[in-house]
C-alpha cells in the first residue's frame, strides 16, 4: 500500500489534536531526535564519526528552526562542532539556549553575515531548518544567499521539507534547498513525492513523533 500523503491542513489538525494529550515540547524533542539520528548516520557514513564534524544548522524563527536547533544540540553533545546560523532574526529562545549549553555557537546572519557564510561554506553537514510546511515557494534574504554557499558535495539534512518548497505543491519556484535526505514528520507531503519538487528532497525518511495520521 502506498505511503499516505497529508496536506498541510491535515497535518496541522492532527498536530493540534495530538497536543491535547502530548505537550508540544515533547513532540519537538522527538522530531529533533529523528533529525539528529539521521545526521549522525550521514556523518558516520561520510567520515567515520560525528566527533569533530563541522555541522551548521540553518535555523528560522518557527518550530522548524527550533527542531533544527535542538538537533544541533544533540550533535554537539556527541562531539560535533555545531554552528547555528539564525536566518530570520531572533529564533526560538529555549532551543537556542539548549544548543548553546550543549556547546553550539549561535550566529545571526543579519548581524554577522561573513561568519554565517564562512561557516555554511565550510560545513561537513548542513541541517536545513529555515522554514517548514507552512511556508510558500521560494526563499528570501538572507536565507537564499546562505543556501547558495552550500557546496554541492556537502550533505544536507532537511527538517520536514526542503526549505523553499511548498509542501502542498509539486511545482518548484524560486530559491530552495536541495537535500541529501529529508526527515519528514508523521506523513509524506506532496512536494516530497511528486516531480519536479521531489528531486530536491533526496532520500525521504518518515519519522513518527506521536501525531496520529487521519
Amino acid at each position: 500500500m502506498p505511503e499516505q500523503i497529508m496536506t498541510v491542513e491535515q497535518i496541522r489538525a492532527a498536530e493540534a489534536h495530538a497536543m491535547t494529550t502530548v505537550p508540544g515540547p515533547v513532540l519537538m524533542a522527538r522530531a529533533a531526535d529523528a533529525v539528529a539520528a539521521e545526521a549522525d548516520s550521514t556523518l558516520t557514513t561520510a567520515r567515520g564519526r560525528v566527533r569533530g564534524a563541522k555541522v551548521v544548522v540553518l535555523a528560522g524563527t518557527g518550530n522548524n528552526g527550533a527542531d533544527g536547533l535542538l538537533a544541533g544540540a544533540r550533535l554537539a553533545a556527541r562531539g560535533a562542532i555545531v554552528t547555528a546560523v539564525l536566518t530570520g532574526g531572533a529564533g526560538d529562545g529555549a532551543a537556542i539556549q539548549e544548543c548553546e549549553e550543549a556547546g553550539g555557537v549561535v550566529v545571526a546572519a543579519d548581524e554577522d553575515p561573513s561568519s554565517a557564510i564562512r561557516a555554511t561554506a565550510g560545513a561537513d553537514l548542513v541541517i536545513d531548518a529555515i522554514v517548514g510546511i507552512g511556508s510558500k515557494a521560494g526563499l528570501r534574504k538572507p536565507a537564499d544567499g546562505l543556501v547558495a554557499t552550500i557546496p554541492s558535495t556537502t550533505p544536507v539534512v532537511a527538517v520536514d521539507i526542503p526549505s523553499g518548497l511548498d509542501a502542498d505543491a509539486a511545482s518548484v519556484g524560486g530559491s530552495h534547498v536541495t537535500a541529501s535526505v529529508t526527515v519528514t514528520f508523521t506523513a509524506l507531503k506532496r512536494c516530497l513525492v511528486e516531480a519536479p519538487a521531489k528531486a530536491a528532497a533526496g532520500r525521504v525518511v518518515v519519522a513518527q513523533v506521536g501525531v496520529a495520521r487521519t
